[in-house]
């Protein structure tokens, strides 16, 4: 493919992608960062941290300005180049709620909490989470900030989660299985709001977009199943926890970072992309 045709655009998960599952660090994929920020394809990262959260990361990363999918796609945080214009949101002007609001979440969950056993973040508090993502407080705080999802861990039985699900539905919610925590959601999904984020990339440039989408669990499939590039990154124990598609996809030798650079290399290459060029 000729580089110069399209604007490649990455969408990317944090934990377990770009960053190591356990140490949450980074530093094996920021060769690859740097080389993506020198050739000016944009890196939109997705996650179920909350706005707050990754506000504070992106800087830590050094990401160039792009919009960022936050908590699982219920919240778009728009780049000003990409703002969408006359936006109705209950959170501030560059973040747009896609999704149902957590305290309509929270009101549900407290209901059947009567009948089935689960911890989410209200329940954990801050020093709940820190205990079990092994957070700083700071950033710990910065993770109970949440709009429109409520991460839970589940105590109950492994049968018991298909009739909680079941509840959850007649209250138009959904439950998805992340990397760590089970996550109570509305309809919205990463690859909703990637595609609302793909479209406002289209709208800005006469070049037409590329889309890739790097994921390693079951709540990453949405963007994967709709990116031109889908790459898996596998779990530390090297299963591999989404479909790619052998025929247009990519799936990463290593875990974490590691993985994330390998497979961000492999996909330029596959691109055509000469370094020497820009």
């Amino acid at each position: 493919m000729d580089e110069s045709s399209t604007q490649l655009v990455v969408f990317s998960d944090l934990d377990g992608c770009l960053l190591n599952k356990a140490d949450y660090d980074w530093s094996a994929a920021e060769p690859m960062l740097r080389r993506l920020e020198h050739l000016g394809v944009p890196v939109v990262l997705s996650s179920s941290k909350t706005v707050a959260e990754m506000t504070e990361l992106r800087h830590e990363l050094c990401v160039p300005e792009a919009p960022f999918i936050s908590e699982n796609g219920g919240v778009i945080h728009w780049s000003d180049s990409l703002l969408p214009q006359n936006e109705v949101s209950t959170v501030p002007a560059e973040n747009v709620a896609t999704a149902t609001s957590r305290s309509m979440i929270l009101k549900v969950l407290a209901e059947l909490k009567k009948h089935f056993q689960f911890r989410s973040f209200v329940d954990l508090g801050v020093e709940g989470v820190m205990a079990n993502t092994d957070l700083p407080r700071d950033k710990a705080e910065l993770a109970c900030q949440r709009h429109s999802t409520e991460p839970l861990l589940w105590d109950d039985t492994d049968e018991n989660v298909f009739v909680f699900r079941t509840k959850l539905t007649e209250h138009y919610l959904t439950l998805t299985k992340g990397g760590r925590f089970w996550h109570v959601a509305g309809h919205a999904t990463k690859g909703q709001a990637m595609r609302q984020v793909a479209d406002r990339y289209r709208e800005t440039t006469s070049r037409g977009i590329t889309t890739a989408a790097i994921g390693d669990s079951p709540i990453d499939q949405s963007m994967l199943d709709i990116a031109d590039y889908p790459i898996g990154i596998p779990a530390v124990d090297g299963r591999l926890n989404v479909d790619v598609d052998p025929h247009r996809g990519i799936v990463a030798s290593k875990d974490g970072a590691a993985g994330w650079a390998e497979s961000v290399g492999r996909l330029l290459d596959q691109l055509g992309f000469d370094d020497g060029n820009q």
